[in-house]
């Protein structure tokens, strides 16, 4: 670390004045006043950077502590529940001003908020504390120069440290072995904005620390490029170079594009592999500043631990001959009616417990590849149970297993992750559960428990499934039988992709939706509309009060020469040239509207409609539903009501957000 000591005189000093995170000081100092005054700025800035990373650690530390304390106590009262309900109402909706959607993407105003204080934090505390002042100083040997000393080094050296301070912090937030989830009974998966957010902060600390430095070294430090060159060979400077390189990476790899571009496991991986190798380089770069390395790479090396136990006991185990065994799991694949999902099913492992809500990562061995990707999966069934999932095949390994050619498929599994659902639900609180395609795995256990223990009475419960065709309810045939068996659970099905309009013919060779053909349906009322010779109908759901869209300006129809009765929309785009496409295609190419239902009405429509007690919604979808969902629940608190006794108004929300 001889760079920190070129301007002190080793020879003429008596002692050494140690400063945690920093070169020791030689004392007295015999330098030029200006040299000494310099370092007097330098040691006592470094001194108060380290003091505030200290204060910022005490308040994460303190706040998450609490936050656990506060969210384990169970006290309700009129007061704690009032204040509860006012902050949902506050800090749930999703952001939305100017551009900052564009900028956040889906997220709510508590995790902008928490971002916000801390980024004032860190600025604040970049500046407070260092004297800005210029100062000449004569260069040894080169009496017709000077060297310009500035608050410049003391503010990139302080910047320099909270970076380093902050680096533990992202690992915590990125871990899927969480301690910040065990402590604060948060999921992990909601502290992955924080941790992208954080990712972009430490980077432009970094920029800073290095352009402030270059521009002290390369410019203002003489005798030049003599000082320059010096500086740049210097072993501290060559890791502080690496470490900026693999940040660099880090940051680009973890941008959409890139997910996009090179795979989401491909990204995963490499950002195992880079951020060790980071905190290894920083190390390299100030040993002095170990103390926020140590622990970056302890909780990384925890978290990769405890991941590959987790597997080790679900997979291990102990034969007859004392000898032991890793066995994979066989688990039976089911291809459902569409095309990209399947239903794979296999017994509990060693009666490996969860909880209602936990998920568990699957890695599919028979795969190119699987043996070193894993994937997030919710169970849908009860603990206990033969575990059952629904995978639906998008890119890689998951559509490579759409391809197998067998009923069965080795796995391996890790798990449980994220928090029980069902632990704070009381006994008169109102369930609406809210699904978008696969995401019913996430919700449907919460129904399937409270029907199997008899826990419907004296609550309103519903379940509202968005799903793109009719034939998607196959999936889970079996759960939902057994739900309509209870007659308190309400089931409501939309379906998105499926057209009805009966034709009625013009005499030339084209029919017309006429009025009226387009209804509404629920689970119990599906019915398969037939049309006559001369008319036909296909399938729908839609009603004027859950759906935000209409089948405004309808297309053209027309009849087919084959013997089949579903009518084929007329591709406008093709004039009148007769090309014939199917209904789902007509919607994807904005021929039909979606039919998707207004979930912000069906919310506040089962909230007016509860009688007493407080409302407890699940949600698992896709982006726009959860945040369509979760701002409308965020309206339907009322702190003033729920003060006044009225537990209707208070509504708290339950959403599994693993791929926000």
């Amino acid at each position: 670390m001889e760079a920190r000591y070129h301007i002190q005189n080793f020879t003429e000093g008596s002692a050494t004045q140690p400063h945690w995170g920093y070169a020791d000081r030689i004392v007295p100092c015999t330098n030029d006043a200006g040299s000494c005054e310099y370092l007097d700025v330098v040691y006592h800035s470094h001194d108060l950077g380290m003091l505030y990373s200290g204060i910022l650690w005490s308040a994460i530390i303190g706040g998450s502590l609490l936050w656990g304390i506060i969210h384990r106590s169970h006290t309700s009262n009129r007061i704690t529940r009032a204040i509860n309900t006012f902050i949902r109402k506050r800090l749930l909706p999703d952001i939305k001003f100017g551009i900052g959607r564009y900028f956040f993407g889906r997220t709510t105003r508590l995790q902008v908020l928490v971002l916000a204080c801390l980024t004032v934090y860190l600025t604040i505390f970049s500046f407070v504390g260092i004297r800005y002042k210029i100062w000449k100083t004569p260069v040894k040997n080169y009496p017709d120069l000077h060297n310009t000393r500035s608050s410049i080094g003391p503010f990139a050296d302080r910047v320099g440290i909270l970076a380093y301070a902050l680096t533990p912090l992202s690992i915590l937030l990125g871990s899927r072995e969480s301690l910040l989830s065990l402590v604060t009974g948060v999921p992990y998966q909601q502290f992955n904005f924080l941790h992208r957010w954080l990712g972009h902060i430490i980077l432009l600390q970094s920029i800073v620390h290095t352009i402030f430095w270059s521009v002290v070294e390369i410019k203002l430090y003489q005798p030049q490029p003599l000082t320059a060159k010096s500086w740049i060979t210097q072993t501290y400077m060559i890791w502080g170079v690496v470490a900026m390189i693999l940040l660099l990476l880090l940051w680009g790899l973890s941008l959409e594009w890139s997910r996009r571009k090179f795979g989401y496991e491909f990204f995963r991986k490499a950002h195992y592999v880079l951020a060790m190798l980071y905190i290894g380089a920083c190390w390299g770069h100030w040993e002095k500043l170990k103390c926020f390395m140590i622990p970056s790479l302890v909780l990384w090396l925890l978290d990769r631990s405890i991941r590959f136990i987790r597997t080790f006991l679900i997979h291990y185990k102990i034969l007859s001959n004392g000898k032991g065994l890793f066995e994979t799991i066989q688990a039976e694949i089911k291809h459902c009616d569409d095309e990209d999902v399947i239903r794979m099913e296999f017994d509990n492992p060693n009666q490996l417990d969860f909880e209602i809500g936990q998920h568990f990562y699957i890695s599919f061995t028979d795969a190119k590849r699987g043996v070193w990707q894993s994937h997030p999966f919710t169970p849908l069934s009860l603990p206990g149970d033969k575990h059952g999932y629904l995978i639906r095949a998008k890119k890689g390994e998951t559509r490579r297993i759409m391809g197998l050619d067998k009923s069965t498929t080795p796995i391996i599994l890790t798990g449980p992750y994220g928090v029980d659902i069902m632990r704070d639900l009381g006994n008169e609180d109102n369930v609406l559960c809210v699904a978008g395609g696969t995401g019913i795995t996430f919700v449907l256990p919460v129904l399937l428990h409270l029907s199997k223990y008899g826990l419907t009475q004296g609550r309103m419960i519903e379940l509202i499934w968005v799903v793109r065709h009719q034939r998607d309810t196959r999936w889970i045939e079996n759960e939902l039988e057994e739900l309509r068996k209870d007659g308190k659970i309400k089931v409501t099905i939309r379906v998105t992709r499926e057209i009805a309009i009966p034709f009625a013919s013009t005499g030339t060779g084209t029919s017309t939706p006429t009025a009226g053909s387009v209804s509404s349906k629920d689970l119990d009322g599906l019915q398969k509309n037939q049309g006559d010779g001369d008319g036909a109908m296909l399938s729908v759901s839609y009603d004027k009060e859950l759906y935000s869209e209409c089948p405004c300006n309808p297309p053209v129809y027309t009849s087919s020469s084959s013997s089949s009765t579903t009518p084929q929309p007329l591709d406008r785009s093709q004039g009148k040239s007769g090309k014939m496409i199917d209904a789902e295609k007509a919607i994807e190419e904005g021929i039909e509207p979606h039919h998707r239902p207004d979930l912000r009405i069906a919310v506040k429509e089962f909230v007016g409609r509860t009688i007493n007690g407080p409302t407890v919604v699940y949600v698992s979808g896709p982006g726009g539903m959860i945040s369509d969902v979760r701002d409308e629940v965020a309206l339907c608190n009322d702190a003033g009501r729920v003060w006044d006794g009225e537990e209707r108004a208070e509504v708290r929300l339950i959403y599994d957000d693993r791929l926000e």
